[in-house]
């Protein structure tokens, strides 16, 4: 199976102990194009990276990951940034700087011409969702739908990226129907205020999207996954130790991704009616199993500064030992 991902590449200057900030790569579809190439994924990175220094450092990193990155040119625009202070808990907050950056700066006709001739997945979410971004996407994600090309998604809110929070919720929303795997967390979930409890929340936003998988992370609390045919939980082992949980949750995407692409029901065509009706064709050990390994990747990732997503062997050693 082959992947694609578009979405933002950005800077994360996350605050140390005594206030002081240093730039990690970041970016949440990037990480979990990093994340699945770690993994094993064949994986193309699609938007276009700045021509400054930090644009060659995200690229220097996709390229040591293997993340293939098949648009020919840089953009002059400004790699963007975010600004990560954390709380007493560890859970970071953003602060984003995001006018005339580079990972914007490609169109629709630009994405398609760098599609992967063997795709089968389309990956994108987070800032990709905004207002600005949103007629691309739609338009990307309805031609995906007509070439049978599951589209998964991050919705991954942060309502500081846009002016008109309104325009911007009603946005995530209305990509949800054109959407086959979805993940949201409770914080995503409050903010789009469809019920106060972060299950039955998930519940609707599930009919939202009529059909497909919805994979609901709630940090330490219970992960759950509702399809047509199922739905499952799962508890998240308790991390080594804890760092920040700056891209926890891209990790954990990236590893239930690489999970499924791993399975022969997964392959070719057929992982359009797996995901469809997952219970029937993939078996509930098999859905078990990628969420305690997707849950594992994001353990280990928490246990760094950063988003920095483990490799295959990484995950499966975290998960030998705990089952000892």
């Amino acid at each position: 199976m082959s992947f694609a991902v578009i979405g933002e590449a950005l800077i994360d200057l996350i605050a140390d102990e005594q206030g002081n900030y240093h730039p990690h790569l970041g970016g949440s579809p990037y990480s979990v194009a990093i994340g699945l190439a770690r993994l094993g994924c064949s994986v193309s990175y699609l938007p276009p990276l700045s021509d400054d220094e930090f644009g060659q450092r995200l690229s220097t990193s996709l390229q040591n990951a293997g993340v293939s990155t098949p648009l020919p040119r840089r953009s002059r625009l400004p790699t963007s940034i975010a600004l990560v202070s954390k709380d007493a808990q560890s859970q970071p907050s953003y602060r984003l700087y995001r006018q005339g950056v580079a990972d914007k700066d490609i169109t629709l006709a630009e994405i398609t011409a760098n599609l992967p001739a063997d795709l089968q997945l389309l990956h994108t979410g987070s800032l990709a969702l905004t207002p600005s971004q949103l007629p691309k996407i739609r338009e990307l994600l309805r031609l995906m739908r007509q070439r049978s090309v599951v589209v998964s998604m991050d919705i991954n809110i942060r309502l500081g990226a846009s002016d008109d929070e309104a325009a911007y919720l009603q946005g995530v929303r209305s990509l949800l129907p054109l959407a086959d795997i979805v993940k949201a967390s409770d914080e995503d979930l409050a903010a789009l205020e469809y019920a106060s409890s972060p299950y039955a929340a998930a519940q609707l936003a599930y009919a939202e999207m009529r059909g497909g998988i919805l994979l609901l992370t709630q940090g330490t609390g219970d992960t759950y996954l509702l399809s047509a045919d199922t739905t499952l939980s799962h508890t998240p082992p308790k991390p080594e130790r804890l760092i920040d949980t700056v891209g926890a949750g891209d990790t954990f995407f990236a590893g239930f991704l690489a999970f499924l692409q791993q399975q022969e029901c997964c392959q070719a065509q057929a992982i359009v009616q797996a995901i469809a009706q997952p219970k029937k064709f993939m078996g509930l050990t098999t859905l078990q199993h990628a969420l305690a390994f997707a849950s594992a990747a994001a353990a280990l990732n928490v246990g760094q500064s950063g988003c920095v997503p483990p490799t295959q062997h990484e995950v499966e050693a975290f998960l030998n030992n705990r089952s000892k």
